[in-house]
């Protein structure tokens, strides 16, 4: 999870309690990004945390996306808009 001034962004009171319902609108706009074709690439806030350990991880992560092929566009049906 992404922290921010200290407090988790799944979480409410000051990241004392989980709060349910802003997880599930992230999950919302996990799903609709995916269903217009995009892909998410999540990181946890340890793994960037440290610059020294974060820096050489992103630039793996940017060399192993740059060198993929392009995906094209996605053959995922979209729902019908209201």
């Amino acid at each position: 999870m992404l922290e921010v001034d200290g407090m988790q962004h799944y979480t409410r009171n000051g990241g004392t309690e989980p709060d349910s319902a802003k997880y599930a609108v992230t999950m919302a706009g996990d799903r609709d990004l995916k269903f217009r074709g995009y892909e998410v690439f999540r990181f946890g806030h340890d793994e960037l945390r440290d610059r020294d350990r974060a820096q050489p991880l992103l630039a793996g992560f940017f060399d192993s996306l740059l060198d993929r092929p392009p995906a094209g566009p996605s053959r995922v049906q979209l729902p019908a808009q209201p």
